[in-house]
């Protein structure tokens, strides 16, 4: 199946993004907001989704081994 980046909630993912975590963490952070919120593990979206979302709306904000960048 394709990576959607339309699957991940924008709010949901900002928040994570926020965190200021290296890309790996992120999807994990996704499902930790989620769960506090909601009391369910599952966000919606997987990982291959919010990669997708990452690469359309933060293009720059990490190294090529997905580490962050500091700016």
């Amino acid at each position: 199946m394709k990576a959607d980046a339309n699957k991940v909630d924008p709010a949901l993912a900002e928040k994570a993004f926020e965190s200021g975590e290296d890309r790996q963490a992120l999807y994990s952070r996704c499902i930790l907001l989620t769960y506090q919120a909601t009391g369910n593990f599952a966000c919606g979206f997987d990982a291959k989704d919010l990669a997708a979302w990452l690469d359309k709306y933060h293009p720059n904000a990490f190294d090529a081994k997905g580490k962050r960048i500091k700016e």
